[in-house]
């Protein structure tokens, strides 16, 4: 299937992935320089895997069948694709532009139109002349239609999303959602079951599920979201008064830490100006031993130079009983000068 696509596509259309024939979703680059949607891809490299019946150390381009090894052949196969470079110059060149809703009954005749008006009653949009055939029609010409540009405000204030009621497969823009996989719980497209849920077991048409009955699941659904709501606003308004309650604890934290802090400073202010009291009488006693210690040298000083000076006068006018007098005498008051200065300096 893929090669036949791969055939089909205009190699001019860069924008194309050559696998689905789709606009780019997601782009990824082959070292050839060959662009694929990362899924397609994805499903390519799984599809070639699961026909060798080993793990791949390489495969072949869907295009050019160039050879690609893997940067990192160690990942899981289904995760080679996300590794692959994303294409940015692509990116930047398609078009930007919000997706718009395409009329319904032209995608059913493989035509693409853009959607002008909306059925409510149908569920479906329409483009003018498909609209004109949809009013034609007897049990369809009394619907609810509406122009999509003047939908209104849906109650919770946000435009009302028509992607989910829109049957367009969002991954193949052109293809209508027909089945959905009990598998995986996913609504497919045809191209989404060839590629992605060719082994799953169950997979039904959405128009062959049993169960479904409009007079039914909205209403269950409708119940259900009611309930849900109820739950979520009583689990906001117990988070809210939790929330109160942590203020409240925090703030009383806050305030009890304040009052700690401030009577440790009162005390620590306490001790630090009995500390400076002490210290300053320390200080005090210090500085007056210090200066009687230093008045203590300074007499010592000053009979020295007395001696000094009364040898020179004896040395010139005594004779030697005189002198030997002063000898004597100097050297027992210089004892009795230096024993007084050891007490004074030895006084701690």
């Amino acid at each position: 299937m893929a090669t036949a696509a791969i055939g089909r596509v205009n190699e001019f259309d860069i924008f194309t992935c050559p696998i689905c024939l789709e606009k780019l979703k997601s782009p990824k680059s082959l070292p050839c320089s060959h662009n694929f949607c990362e899924v397609c891809i994805g499903e390519f490299i799984l599809s070639t895997e699961c026909r060798t019946g080993h793990k791949l150390s390489s495969y072949l381009c869907p295009v050019c069948r160039s050879n690609i090894t893997p940067t990192n052949p160690e990942d899981e196969t289904s995760q080679l694709a996300s590794t692959l470079p994303q294409n940015l110059s692509i990116l930047s060149q398609m078009d930007q532009e919000s997706t718009k809703q395409d009329c319904h009954m032209c995608k059913r005749q493989n035509n693409q139109n853009l959607a002008t008006y909306w059925c409510r009653d149908c569920v479906e949009a329409f483009c003018d002349d498909c609209l004109r055939l949809h009013n034609l029609m007897k049990l369809s010409a009394d619907h609810k239609v509406v122009k999509i540009e003047e939908i209104n405000m849906c109650d919770s204030g946000s435009e009302s999303d028509l992607r989910l009621i829109s049957d367009s497969c969002p991954i193949h823009k052109s293809k209508i959602l027909e089945a959905f996989c009990f598998d995986h719980q996913k609504l497919c497209c045809v191209l989404c079951l060839t590629l992605q849920h060719r082994k799953c077991e169950k997979v039904h048409a959405i128009d062959e599920i049993q169960y479904l009955n409009k007079d039914i699941i909205l209403p269950q659904l409708k119940s259900e979201l009611i309930e849900m709501k109820n739950k979520v606003n009583e689990l906001k308004k117990a988070r809210g008064i939790h929330k109160k309650k942590l203020d409240v604890v925090f703030t009383e934290m806050e305030s009890n830490a304040r009052k700690h802090i401030d009577c440790l400073k009162k005390k620590l202010n306490s001790l630090l100006a009995v500390f400076v009291k002490e210290l300053n009488l320390t200080r005090e006693e210090q500085r007056v031993s210090s200066e009687e210690k230093i008045d203590a040298f300074d007499k010592l000083l000053s009979y020295i130079e007395q001696l000094q000076n009364a040898s020179k006068t004896v040395e010139g006018h005594c004779n030697l009983n005189q002198i030997f007098i002063f000898l004597e005498r100097s050297k027992t008051e210089l004892k009795s000068v230096v024993k007084e200065t050891r007490g004074v300096i030895n006084t701690d």
